[in-house]
């Protein structure tokens, strides 16, 4: 969905059990650095930041739909690279969801072709040398273009695991394939082998920003 990250604007492993594990291959990945070409910003939580904190407006079924989306990011990795929580205060959060404006009713997501019925953006503040210098905003809009409850559930459901996969990191302009959950509208529910590749590499990938302090 749509995605703006604001502060970005500015300018060998053993064979014993307990090695470190190798990077994955990149191989089936997308470009994951702010300017999408291996020239941009890097980032994603180190190990000393996990778990990071979530929260979510409480009204609808927001907070359960960040839980869901946390553990389907989570299940994409091979090693706990990532692991998310939520927390009930957000000026304790790392990250954090709200409704633009409207909030839908929470009801079965229709499980038929997805319909672009709400939007998604994700923001930061902006940074001080090259640390990020508050926490990561999601928000979700609602579009009104007749689509049922149901599609309009649907449509959150994927949207808000889009708007996690920014926030765990993935800065480009999304991904180039309509299969994939980070691509600009996403389409699909859950993420791609594509989007698990990328988010795997981009873990095990020197960054060049720091999370925001706490």
């Amino acid at each position: 969905m749509i995605r703006r990250l604001a502060a970005f604007a500015l300018g060998a492993a053993a064979a014993a059990a307990c090695a470190v594990p190798d990077a994955p291959s990149h191989t089936g990945g997308y470009a994951f650095d702010s300017n999408g070409d291996s020239t941009g910003y890097v980032f994603h939580w180190p190990g000393s930041r996990l778990p990071v904190r979530f929260w979510a407006e409480p009204r609808g079924d927001l907070p359960a739909l960040v839980q869901r989306g946390i553990g389907v990011w989570q299940d994409q990795f091979l090693y706990g690279e990532f692991t998310g929580t939520m927390v009930a205060d957000s000026t304790h959060a790392d990250v954090i969801f709200t409704w633009s404006d409207s909030v839908p009713p929470a009801v079965p997501p229709d499980p038929g072709p997805p319909v672009k019925a709400c939007g998604g953006l994700t923001e930061t503040d902006s940074l001080v040398g090259n640390q990020i210098a508050g926490a990561f905003h999601s928000s979700i809009t609602i579009l009104h273009v007749g689509a049922t409850a149901g599609q309009v559930e649907a449509c959150v459901r994927r949207t808000v695991i889009h708007e996690l996969g920014h926030d765990l990191g993935i800065l480009s302009d999304d991904a180039p394939d309509s299969t994939d959950i980070m691509y600009f509208t996403p389409y699909v529910s859950l993420p791609s082998a594509a989007d698990r590749t990328t988010m795997q590499v981009l873990y095990h990938t020197a960054p060049t920003l720091l999370p925001p302090a706490r």
